[in-house]
């Protein structure tokens, strides 16, 4: 019987250097601004830019640096940024903290200043009309917990059901409750009219629980793939209807964490990517994934099996976000989740996970095509499958199918190709469109040939639409070995 683990070595193959079919995150900071390039070679494919952190200036910087990064070396690296979303703080302390024991009765009001003794200021309103009795509220980000016992004309009245330590200006979660607030807020537009003028390829929204949310998202970036953050108790609850509006999904398991039982954590993400694969959207695995290599230059045990296990889950994308933005060691810890995906893609274990059915939401010949290209490649062994898209979509639809061959995707648009880089098992590349789909083939076939990507007599799956270059026309599949002449009639 074959292990399924690979037999220990003394040193790594050459195999150990090649990218992951899951794709990496890893967020931009005062850490790893000036490492950039060193990212891309080491895995990144999406360069993620956080709003909460930065002026408008080291943004666009950064925008900058990460395009002519990528293009320096050929590679398409995606740009994600985070609008941040309502901010649900507390006001300030005397002496900047505070101490709440079990029991401890509190007065909650909606204030800006320093809280008295006994009681706790909110700088956001609407809780008042959304919270009952019995309701819980999160301090600190789910460090102390109250129960309401009481709702007044202007204040709620609690006690702490967990004690801890508080601190100014700390996060409040109503896991209860439905808070009504504005999103996308004001600072939200402005920083959304930067990411449209810098061109940046996908945004996550934060603290969305309604699908009009993204809506009123996507109006204001239509450029940008629209990537739901699922972090609150509303959005499990709206689920599929979230899935319907947005382009995929992060786990953000750093606030859901809060909401959510902790111990249903492993649960919930499972769940999670599962609902998004059948929806045929991507998803993004997030949250101190790599959290020790903040200070550490290797990760825990208990890490490395937690991003094995999104990888096992079926996630597009594994995320980094303290580890490299601010982070002693950004770059190694790039390398190390590369090297752990592709410890579990090469796997019995990973190849043995069954294929996924046929997506009968989306009916049409684009999803028949790739899925029957995957299904040809499984069955012959075919280890490459080169898709000719315009938008995306079709490479979308394979990817889902979650192929043992990579998706070489090739687009003559640069957005298209930016959009891409989050797709499990794709690597976009840009590629001029051709007058004949023969022609296109046979330059594919070179360039492949010459980039030391594939061989002459390799077998190959071309994936096409006829007319060449029309958007959602695919409705070729041809086997064909490189170096033969290419003839489609």
């Amino acid at each position: 019987m074959t292990p399924d683990f690979p037999v220990p070595r003394s040193r790594p193959d050459a195999s150990d250097t090649g990218p992951s079919h899951t794709k990496i995150v890893a967020t931009i900071g005062p850490a790893s601004e000036d490492k950039i390039g060193a990212l891309i070679e080491a895995g990144m494919s999406v360069a993620r830019i956080n709003f909460s952190h930065g002026t408008a200036d080291d943004f666009k910087r950064r925008v900058q640096k990460i395009r002519g990064e990528a293009e320096a070396r050929g590679s398409a690296v995606g740009i994600l940024t985070d609008i941040q979303g309502p901010k649900m703080r507390m006001s300030r302390f005397p002496g900047g903290k505070r101490e709440l024991k079990e029991g401890e009765r509190l007065r909650l009001r909606q204030a800006k200043g320093t809280a008295e003794p006994g009681e706790v200021l909110f700088e956001f309103g609407g809780f008042l009309e959304a919270v009952h009795p019995g309701h819980r509220v999160l301090l600190a980000d789910g460090q102390v917990e109250l129960e309401v016992d009481a709702v007044e004309r202007d204040h709620l009245t609690g006690h702490v059901t967990r004690s801890g330590e508080i601190g100014d200006r700390k996060g409040v979660h109503f896991p209860d409750s439905q808070i009504h607030y504005e999103l996308p807020t004001e600072e939200d537009r402005q920083n959304l009219e930067l990411a449209r003028e810098a061109g940046v390829d996908f945004i996550g929204i934060s603290f969305v629980g309604r699908p009009e949310e993204i809506q009123a998202v996507r109006a204001l970036a239509p450029h940008a793939s629209m990537v739901a953050k699922i972090e609150r108790n509303a959005a499990l609850e709206n689920l599929d209807a979230l899935l319907a509006e947005a382009d995929g999904i992060m786990v953000a398991r750093g606030d859901l964490g809060v909401e959510a039982e902790l111990e249903q954590l492993p649960l919930i993400q499972k769940t999670l990517i599962q609902a998004a694969i059948r929806a045929g959207k991507f998803t993004i695995t997030a949250t101190e994934m790599l959290e020790s290599m903040i200070e550490s230059s290797r990760p825990t045990r208990a890490e490395v099996a937690d991003v094995a296990n999104a990888v096992l889950d079926g996630t597009d994308a594994i995320m980094l976000s303290a580890e490299t933005a601010v982070g002693k060691y950004p770059i190694e810890a790039v390398g190390t989740m590369r090297r752990i995906a592709r410890a579990v893609e090469q796997s019995q274990r990973y190849h043995d996970l069954p294929l996924r059915t046929f997506r009968t939401q989306e009916r049409n010949f684009a999803n028949a095509v790739g899925m029957a290209a995957v299904q040809a490649a499984e069955a012959l062994g075919i280890s490459k499958i080169v898709c000719f898209t315009e938008t995306g979509n079709t490479v979308r639809l394979i990817s889902r199918y979650r192929p043992s061959a990579e998706v070489f995707a090739l687009s003559p648009h640069a957005h298209t190709v930016n959009h891409m880089t989050v797709l499990a098992h794709v690597r976009p590349l840009l590629f001029r469109r051709e007058r004949s789909l023969e022609d296109m083939l046979s330059l594919a076939s070179e360039m492949l040939v010459v980039r030391g990507m594939a061989q002459y007599g390799d077998p190959i799956i071309f994936v096409a639409g006829v007319p060449a270059g029309k958007a959602r026309t695919t409705n070729v599949m041809k086997v064909h070995r490189i170096g033969e002449e290419v003839k489609m009639h």
